[in-house]
């Protein structure tokens, strides 16, 4: 079966598909399946049906095939068939359970049309080639699938011959039908169900084994929903209506495919049909961008269409493939990284802040670069981290990201795997900001604030040793030393180093490093100098193998992950331990070199050869005793203050030495100057004054070894803190409404701090916004020592028509950079569009089939026989009565234009007022309307040159007629050339009117050099290409001028002001609705005028035509002053009673 194709499967018949038989059903498809077990009746309200009870069965041999192919994409392909209709030998679907037991929420609304609350999956619902955000249902069966959130609207009438496919407002249909909830009888309920992560339903388990069942593809919802009609009345409803319909709709996705599941309920579809006025009811889909599907009830007469309850193979079900393209849904992808991560807190305790400079962050050890921001014109860093006692296999840490050097944004990470990717669904693919928030919350964002460097001590070559204090010095003992002791309340650090003879000579270097970590577990690490010159490594005594398959993408190293600790195998080979302490070996010319970076909560903790960390260098030659030597001793001296931090039995390396080093004495520097002193010179000459060159060079007999022994790369001056970047204070967000001008003001802090670009010289930022293309701004601040830092700014811009309307928590960001422009305005009064630019249409909710429509006066009256409002009809239009018998509306009952009509029922007449009326006869004016213009017509003149002879009317029919350029008239012809006139109609819209004044040139030159403008195929002319030159303008009108020609006297209201908006274009406004009353007054809008009810409050009575003057009520005065007389009296005769009881209790009293 093919994809598309409509298959309807009856039980017991005997044609060529098996039983059992497995059909693929690719995405469009409809199905309607048989039971090969009994079902029970459905009920009201039903039960889910056993998924065990039901199979595929075969094809009935009764049905006869509709030869007519639906001309939709992804409707039925060639023939398709239909089904039984004769016998009712199949089950019937159960309707899910729905109402108050079914856990469902009401929504009614007892007038003729409602529509329920929006619903906004947050993984999106694809339908046809879109991922659509928001969808509502109504009263007359729709789900439909709005533009914006502003634009919901319920069309009662089906179009009668079905689906295009390009209908504006995509929708599902389930049983589209004008119905009439007004009476009091029946109701709607739905529930959604988010199964991103959730134990699922019953309901949703249900669904999800009938798509599998029927339309063999294995499928988990993540969002589903359902809606049932509840004895829908059809139009016009009666209170003791009883033929009413049941059905529903499950509408379900996993955010790539979309289904929908309609169920009807057997014997529940009860409608009259012979009594409607159109039988046109609907059931399929549209996505309105060209895929669509109808049923195939759909072109059967009444009887069939209006039951669909009693058709198909399981009766009353029926299953549609919604998405017609495969797609990557970042939404989901991003929220199920959301549902799958912990919070941050059980993970992010003692994390780092980013270095606050790219040279910082290049500088200390705990950083490395990221490969992952390598297609940006960002460098990131990712430095490690973690919390004392938590495994660190998961590689906790934190991003920076530096553009020009300075420091971007930063946020912590859990893992060094998925994040990356996290990242740029959550906050580039998906283009909506709340899902960036919540990826903060999942990752915090961190900034420079606290970030204090690193402190490095280490040795190098023929061992030269520099001290956390920076003292540097030489030390050539032989064997285990101890080079550091580092302790806090929680944890303790040893580092120890072995040394060999180097060579022949009497010095040595390093050939390994042991480092062990104590917090909650212990950790050693070993570095040993191997016969290749290589290194290898033990990490608690086993050898490690380091693997690109977790570090590779990232950081362009091997690594390794254990924990507690984390190894990294590039130019030297790193261990970081608990993200706080790091340790780096690197090998060159068969000598080891150590440098290792401590924590600032190590200071005053340490000791070891690496000095006492208190930046005080003069006690760094302290002894295990505690006693120290002076900074200034001799090389000797030195010498024996380093053996007596010689390990000993307590060494951390796993292969302890064979024997103790005896009689070993270095020779030192000043006995080899004694020696040969102009090899000294010609050595110092050569390493550029440096003695551990020197030393290394004369002591080896070797040069280049001597240089090969230079210090690591890493810079072994601390970073100084005063080589920190200015500080940026003022805020990062800028709000602004439509075009207004906004301003903020920034500092910049720090020595000799100053502003770049963008600000004017007080620091002050203003932004003008005039159009929503998209601008990335980063305020950048440089200080004295060239280091810079960066504000990433924020832009809000609401471009609604008011700003009441501007909603500022549902954004959508452009083209992934700082603007950010608001997603849905909340219109107020009627308004519609994506920025409330469109003024009530009174033609957009649709009218009766064959009703035509105003777009000031609305649908005009019914068709003859019928009666109604023009969009919801009623009778029998092959009777001249209607259901009012001859009644009719009373003469002139409607004012203005109003249309009056009868209700269908009660026959009370109602008017169907234009859009400038407020009240129910069409006489109080105040709504908006758009102005009807009486002005010239735009019109340019064409200069055409044709490339064989031809005439006027030739040209005229090939030109004018075929592309559509308005009405046009030669006008002369010379050589050739001939010259035309087009015009155009101006209206009061601001598009039309911006395209007819900027964009109608280039227009023109393109539609006529194209295809179209090239061929036609009577004459087969053929022109020269058309330039923007040959264009000459006749009659253009600016907004300015335009405003002559556009009266708001349309229905004799005086008072009316136009405006004109650059959203909306000319609007009719009625002052009422800009505060013509004053002090609270109300406004009402008469012929002559805005007239104001005066309303008194407190002791004051406004008065004037505009309420504008106060007047004290003297009644209302007086009656206050008369009050506050009585009060005093009361008080007085209160006192005075006091007084007299007083003064008789003290007679007594000395009585």
């Amino acid at each position: 079966m093919t994809a598309g194709s409509a298959a309807a499967i009856a039980a017991g018949s005997t044609t060529a598909v098996a039983a059992r038989s497995t059909t693929a059903i690719a995405a469009g498809s409809t199905v309607a399946v048989a039971l090969t077990a009994p079902v029970s009746p459905a009920k009201e309200v039903g039960g889910l049906p056993a998924p065990s009870t039901v199979t595929p069965v075969g094809p009935p041999a009764t049905t006869s095939p509709a030869t007519t192919p639906s001309p939709a994409f992804g409707t039925q392909r060639g023939l398709a068939t239909a089904p039984s209709t004769t016998a009712h030998t199949t089950a019937a679907a159960s309707l899910y359970p729905f109402g108050m037991e079914g856990g469902d929420r009401e929504c009614v609304q007892r007038m003729v049309d409602f529509n329920s609350p929006l619903f906004k999956p947050e993984i999106g619902f694809p339908f046809g080639k879109s991922l659509r955000d928001a969808l509502y249902f109504t009263d007359n069966g729709q789900i439909i699938f709005p533009p914006t959130d502003n634009y919901v609207l319920s069309n009662p009438n089906p179009p009668p011959r079905g689906f295009s496919g390009w209908e504006d407002l995509p929708m599902v249909a389930a049983f589209w039908d004008d119905a009439d909830f007004s009476q009091g009888v029946g109701t709607t309920w739905y529930q959604e169900y988010s199964t991103l992560s959730s134990a699922q339903d019953p309901l949703v388990h249900d669904v999800e084994a009938k798509i599998e069942k029927y339309l063999k593809t294995p499928y988990i919802a993540k969002w589903t929903l359902k809606v049932t009609w509840e004895k829908a009345p059809a139009y016009p409803s009666q209170q003791d209506d009883t033929q009413t319909s049941t059905y529903q709709a499950v509408l379900t996705t996993d955010g790539n495919r979309s289904f929908a599941l309609l169920l009807y309920q057997d014997g529940g579809m009860r409608w009259d049909y012979a009594k409607l006025a159109e039988g046109n009811v609907l059931i399929g889909f549209s996505s309105g961008d060209g895929y669509a599907q109808n049923n195939e009830l759909t072109q059967k007469p009444p009887a069939v269409k209006y039951r669909p309850d009693q058709h198909s193979s399981v009766r009353g079900l029926w299953i549609y493939r919604l998405d017609s393209r495969s797609r990557v849904n970042y939404r989901l992808q991003c929220l199920a990284w959301l549902d799958a991560e912990p919070a941050p807190a059980t993970w992010n305790d003692q994390l780092p802040p980013c270095p606050c400079s790219q040279p910082q962050a290049e500088l200390d050890p705990r950083y490395r670069r990221s490969k992952g921001a390598k297609r940006s014109p960002t460098r990131a860093s990712r430095g490690v981290g973690g919390r004392q006692g938590v495994p660190f296999c998961s590689g906790a840490g934190v991003r920076c990201l530096y553009q020009d050097g300075s420091l971007l944004e930063g946020w912590q990470e859990r893992a060094w795997n998925g994040e990356l990717e996290a990242f740029d669904w959550c906050c580039r693919r998906v283009g909506k900001p709340l899902f960036c928030a919540r990826f903060a919350e999942k990752r915090p964002r961190v900034g420079c604030e606290g970030y204090v460097p690193p402190t490095p001590a280490g040795a190098f070559g023929d061992p030269h040793i520099t001290t956390l204090d920076g003292l540097t010095y030489t030390f050539n003992g032989l064997g285990d030393f101890v080079l550091l002791l580092a302790s806090d309340v929680q944890t303790s650090f040893v580092l120890h180093g072995r040394t060999a003879r180097t060579g022949t000579a009497q010095a040595t270097n390093f050939m390994a490093f042991a480092a062990q970590y104590n917090s909650a577990t212990t950790t050693t690490v070993e570095w040993t100098l191997g016969n290749q010159g290589d290194i290898q490594v033990l990490l608690n005594d086993e050898t490690v193998q380091f693997s690109y398959s977790q570090g590779e993408q990232d950081m362009g190293a091997e690594v390794y992950y254990s924990p507690g600790v984390l190894l990294v195998n590039a130019s030297s080979i790193m261990a970081v331990f608990d993200g706080a302490i790091a340790v780096s070996i690197s090998a060159a010319s068969g000598i080891l070199s150590v440098v290792c970076s401590l924590p600032d909560r190590y200071r005053n903790s340490t000791k070891g050869l690496l000095g006492v960390w208190d930046h005080d260098p003069s006690d760094d030659f302290q002894m295990p005793n505690g006693t120290s030597i002076p900074v200034n001793s001799s090389e000797e001296e030195i010498y024996s203050y380093g053996m007596t931090w010689a390990v000993g039995e307590h060494s951390l390396f796993a292969q302890h030495l064979d024997s103790p080093v005896m009689n070993f004495t270095p020779i030192f520097l000043s006995q080899l100057r004694q020696e040969n002193e102009s090899q000294y010179q010609l050595a110092a000459s050569q390493c550029r004054g440096s003695k551990e060159c020197i030393y290394d060079s004369l002591s080896t007999g070797d040069a280049l070894r001597a240089k090969g022994g230079k210090r690591p790369a890493v810079c072994w001056a601390a970073v100084s803190l005063d080589a920190f970047p200015p500080v940026i204070t003022g805020d990062a967000s800028l709000t602004a409404f439509r075009t207004e001008r906004v301003r903020r003001q920034y500092r910049a802090v720090g020595v000799g701090a100053r502003f770049v670009p963008h600000l004017s010289p007080d620091g002050t930022l203003t932004w003008e916004p005039h159009r929503t293309a998209p601008l990335t701004v980063n305020l950048e601040a440089v200080g004295s020592n060239n280091l810079s830092t960066l504000l990433q700014l924020r832009f809000t811009l609401c471009s609604c028509s008011r700003s009441q309307e501007c909603d500022y928590s549902d954004t959508v960001t452009l083209g992934g950079s700082s603007l950010q422009v608001l997603a849905a305005c909340r219109c107020e009064g009627g308004y519609s569009g994506p920025f409330c630019q469109d003024p009530p249409d009174p033609c957009a909710q649709g009218c009766f089939p064959g009703v035509g429509c105003d777009s000031h006066t609305g649908c005009g009256p019914c068709p003859a026989g019928l009666t109604g409002d023009g969009r919801h009809c009623s009778g029998d239009k092959g009777s001249p009565c209607s259901a009012c018998g001859s009644r009719s509306c009373p003469e002139g009952y409607c004012s203005n234009g109003g249309h009056c009509h009868l209700h269908p029922v009660t026959c009370t007449p109602a008017c169907a007022c234009p859009p400038a009326f407020t009240d129910q006869r069409c006489l109080v004016a105040g709504g908006d309307f758009r102005p009807l213009p009486n002005l010239p017509r735009r019109s340019v003149q064409l200069r055409v040159r044709t490339l064989q002879n031809a005439t006027a009317g030739e040209v005229n029919g090939t030109v004018c007629q075929p592309e559509g350029m308005g009405s046009g008239r030669g006008t002369y012809r010379h050589t050739g050339q001939h010259g035309m006139v087009s015009e155009f109609a101006y209206d009061s819209r601001s598009t039309v009117i911006r395209f007819l004044n900027d964009l109608l040139p280039g227009a023109i030159t393109s539609a006529f050099n194209g295809k179209r403008g090239r061929r036609e195929a009577g004459t087969h002319l053929l022109f020269q290409h058309l330039h923007r030159d040959n264009i000459t303008d006749l009659v253009k009108l600016t907004v300015a001028e335009l405003r002559h020609y556009f009266p708001c006297g349309l229905y004799g209201y005086k008072g009316y002001r136009l405006h004109y908006v650059g959203t909306i274009g000319f609007v009719c406004i009625s002052p009422c609705k800009m505060g013509y009353c004053q002090r609270g007054g109300q406004c009402q809008h008469l012929p002559e005028g805005p007239t104001c009810s005066c309303l008194p409050f407190s002791i004051f009575s406004p008065t004037g035509p505009q309420c504008e003057r106060l007047a004290v009520n003297l009644a209302a005065f007086l009656g206050i002053l008369l009050g506050a007389l009585a009060l005093l009296c009361l008080l007085l005769a209160v006192t005075c009673l006091a007084l007299r009881l007083c003064r008789r209790h003290c007679h007594r009293h000395r009585g």
